[in-house]
């Protein structure tokens, strides 16, 4: 397999990122000449082709394969294919010919190619299974695919932690890459500011670092590159309050973290709302590890309105499609009437509720990542739920 922390370097990422796009070229390939799983001599066999045809699907699918290894020349293979496509026609060998039309129009597409090195004699399996040939290319195809959607995206300092991590835990990011893919354009790099960009270090690190997938040195690395991107993200973050605003924000949650063990002070900007929706008025405070934040404050984009039932510490948050039911002093939260356990429960400081950041988002699906390690939570997506967005809501308290 390949060595990705010999060749993520320089021109090498270039080379590897084109040998793995010729590499998908060449699995959509046999994919479509094998069918059902089948290998590219059955499939040959099944249109009846003689044996000069079953050395043409295997042997000298083997030569391209010398060529792209000597030249790299794309525009010298398509004549070549061009040439085996006229003899399958010939032939009447409709399969054949189809699995030629297809690689001739993705490589068609690759006349750019660089010379491709390496796992290319992977692929020289001659007439072996070619659903082990795919499974192989596509593990190639998804790492490099990914590498390629964050270069220039990530810090260069986390594109090289990420590099160092091999293709199979590399592959192991496309979830997130598919969810932030959704959240803002990475692949137009010149975009993106230095929120987002830092905002990308800390979810593709963080999941690096949580899922195992990072050791040693790098581990240190990671850390330390995670927690820059942190720092960014916060001082940002800082700048929505004024002096006097965030003086007392401090000292609330100062005067919090005395009333017990488990009870410790927090900044308002380790709480960050990405984008800038929210402004606590509210101090946040931190509880046995984890962050709470004013009732209030958290609903302020919300559509929804509040009862207080029957004098209890019952309160019953009505918005569209969704009915949440919480208890002063319960760990346990209901969305119509199903049971949430929340890591720590809803609490009263000086007559305000506070309600586990967390379990909030969850709630609500709201993108989150909570950074123990820092003693921050970030939200970053699908955070303003009002119809007019613009206008903080107006909690209905009943």
């Amino acid at each position: 397999m390949v060595d990705f922390r010999n060749i993520f370097n320089g021109a090498g990422k270039k080379k590897l990122i084109v040998f793995s796009l010729a590499l998908a070229t060449t699995c959509v390939a046999f994919s479509v000449a094998k069918g059902n799983d089948e290998s590219l001599d059955t499939l040959s066999s099944n249109s009846n082709p003689s044996t000069a045809e079953q050395k043409l699907t295997s042997e000298e699918i083997d030569k391209i394969i010398e060529d792209l290894k000597v030249s790299g020349n794309v525009d010298n293979i398509i004549d070549k294919l061009n040439e085996y496509l006229i003899r399958a026609r010939l032939a009447e060998n409709d399969a054949l010919a189809e699995y030629l039309e297809k690689k001739i129009e993705y490589y068609t597409s690759l006349k750019q190619t660089e010379t491709l090195k390496g796992e290319i004699e992977a692929l020289k399996k001659k007439n072996s299974n070619v659903s082990d040939v795919d499974e192989q290319v596509s593990k190639i195809m998804s790492s490099d695919m990914i590498l390629s959607d964050l270069e220039g995206a990530l810090s260069s300092e986390a594109m090289s932690i990420i590099y160092s991590l091999g293709e199979d835990n590399i592959k192991n990011l496309q979830d997130l890459l598919v969810e932030v893919e959704g959240m803002m354009n990475i692949k137009d790099t010149s975009s993106l500011t230095v929120q987002q960009r830092s905002l990308l270090d800390v979810l593709f690190l963080s999941k690096a670092i949580e899922d195992s997938l990072v050791s040693d040195e790098r581990l240190e690395e990671a850390k330390n590159t995670l927690s820059v991107a942190v720092t960014i993200l916060e001082s940002y973050e800082k700048q929505k309050y004024g002096t006097s605003e965030y003086d007392n924000l401090v000292e609330g949650s100062d005067n919090f973290s005395k009333t017990g063990n488990k009870s410790s002070s927090i900044l308002p900007e380790q709480i960050v709302f990405f984008n800038g929706y929210f402004n606590i008025k509210h101090a946040p405070i931190m509880y046995d590890g984890h962050i709470l934040l004013a009732l209030d404050d958290l609903f302020q984009y919300i559509d929804s309105d509040i009862e207080y039932m029957y004098n209890n510490p019952t309160m019953v948050i009505k918005s569209p499609n969704k009915i949440l039911e919480l208890v002063c002093g319960e760990s346990t939260a209901y969305i119509d009437d199903k049971p949430q356990s929340m890591p720590v429960p809803v609490l009263s400081f000086n007559n305000v509720q506070y309600v586990p950041v967390e379990s909030f988002a969850e709630a609500y699906d709201i993108s989150y990542k909570f950074l123990p390690d820092s003693d921050c939570i970030i939200l970053y997506d699908n955070l303003v739920q009002l119809e007019n967005s613009s206008v903080p809501n107006q909690l209905n308290k009943g």
